[in-house]
């Protein structure tokens, strides 16, 4: 009996024993399997650069002040500027040939011109031969004094001798004023052939010049004088309706008929938007405008805000940075963007609130989550845009900075089960 109880008691002894180190096991397992499910509840996230907006797609015409110097007609057109040239006041334009002339007329003339501009240079030189001119008038005055001296006494063989003096010094002054030069028996003549020719030439081109200075450009879609910045600043539901059967969306090809002048690169659009679009922008507010299909941003201000009825509203926005071939666009797709904020771009879903201050779940080297405080600059719906490095944070009026998460920091994202400290990889 003695030995069967001491064997059931080893088999006792034995059975805590492996009991125990089952216990030992399965708490290391267990230790070993929760960061396991941890890892795999709560996923990372890479933190990078990223862009966050809010923009409004539309489409707006383009409103300028521009004039039509001259539609044109029948007849050959010679540009002397290039379209999208910037042209001064009073600057030609363009020639209009009315009629046919013939090269030979052209050619005439400019030879004229330029004879008559060689004899009036030549005429200009010889301003040096006044002072010998004025002597030859006193020569001349003194031998007319004599000549009637003569006549008075009777001495006629020497006033015939005077004669042919006074006859010298008379054919010599010619000479030098130009009365009996070159010049002076072909300006005349010139001159009257040079009318002669200008009359025929200006009865058949037709010069168009700048009346004001601006850009340059080609061709008329009908709504110069309608969309104009003076005239849209009251505009209306009808003229908006107005425009829109005006404008032929087929082609936005300008119908090139005509010349016009486009007054610097001050524009704007006008857009019909809904209301909703629009909430929290005002009457002077600064926004960025982005061409459908383009990178580039342009800078616009809010000029007026006209509402048309409970839902809709038209936007007038103005802007000054120079776009290309702004002076043959009316109809445009664009997006506004209203805000825009740049930096580190992580999940809503890793923001977390500790004591009062937002913040997220760094990894440190070793895979555990460490708070780290953040500063948000701008949210979406998904996504909020954080500062980078360090950020300022006022609390009673006093200034601290404060360090803060970096590019390519690795965070939880589903954060709000987390605890400081906690192992996460």
């Amino acid at each position: 009996m003695k030995n069967k109880r001491k064997k059931r008691r080893r088999l006792s002894l034995s059975k805590l024993v492996k009991l125990f180190i089952a216990t030992i096991v399965l708490g290391y397992f267990l230790s070993r399997v929760t960061p396991f499910f941890s890892q795999a509840t709560n996923k990372t996230y890479i933190a990078e650069y990223g862009k966050i907006e809010a923009a409004v797609s539309t489409e707006g015409y383009i409103v300028r002040d521009e004039k039509v110097m001259k539609n044109l007609g029948e007849g050959k057109v010679v540009l002397y500027v290039s379209e999208g040239e910037k042209v001064a006041r009073n600057q030609k334009l363009a020639e209009i040939y009315l009629e046919e002339i013939d090269a030979k007329t052209s050619k005439d003339l400019e030879i004229i011109n330029l004879r008559i501009q060689n004899i009036k240079e030549q005429q200009s030189e010889q301003q040096v031969f006044s002072k010998d001119i004025e002597k030859i008038d006193g020569e001349i005055n003194a031998i007319l004094k004599e000549v009637q001296q003569h006549i008075n006494e009777g001495s006629y063989e020497r006033v015939s001798l005077l004669k042919e003096n006074l006859s010298t010094l008379v054919e010599k002054k010619s000479v030098i004023s130009g009365e009996k030069s070159f010049s002076g028996k072909n300006l005349d003549q010139l001159e009257k052939q040079q009318q002669s020719l200008q009359s025929k030439i200006n009865a058949s081109v037709e010069v168009v010049y700048s009346e004001f200075p601006g850009v340059f450009a080609i061709g008329n879609d009908g709504l110069e004088e309608l969309l104009n910045l003076k005239n849209i600043e009251n505009i209306t539901e009808q003229e908006w309706q107005t425009i829109k059967n005006t404008y032929k969306p087929k082609s936005d090809a300008l119908e090139q008929n005509s010349l016009r002048i486009i007054e610097n690169h001050r524009w704007s659009i006008v857009a019909k938007l809904k209301e909703v679009e629009i909430e929290g922008i005002g009457e002077n507010r600064r926004v960025m405008i982005r061409l459908r299909g383009d990178s580039k941003e342009y800078r616009a201000t809010v000029r007026k805000i006209i509402e048309v009825n409970e839902e809709e509203i038209i936007v007038i926005l103005d802007l000054t940075d120079f776009i290309e071939d702004f002076y043959n666009k009316r109809l445009i797709a664009f997006d506004m963007i209203k805000s825009s904020f740049e930096g580190i771009m992580i999940p809503n879903s890793a923001i977390v609130e500790r004591e009062g201050r937002e913040g997220i779940y760094r990894l440190d080297v070793n895979g555990f989550a460490r708070f780290i405080p953040i500063k948000v600059k701008g949210s979406n719906r998904e996504y909020s845009i954080v500062y980078y490095g360090s950020f300022d944070d006022t609390k009673d009026g006093e200034t601290k900075r404060v360090n803060t998460m970096n590019f390519y920091d690795e965070i939880v994202v589903n954060a709000q089960h987390i605890s400081e400290g906690e192992k996460i990889r």
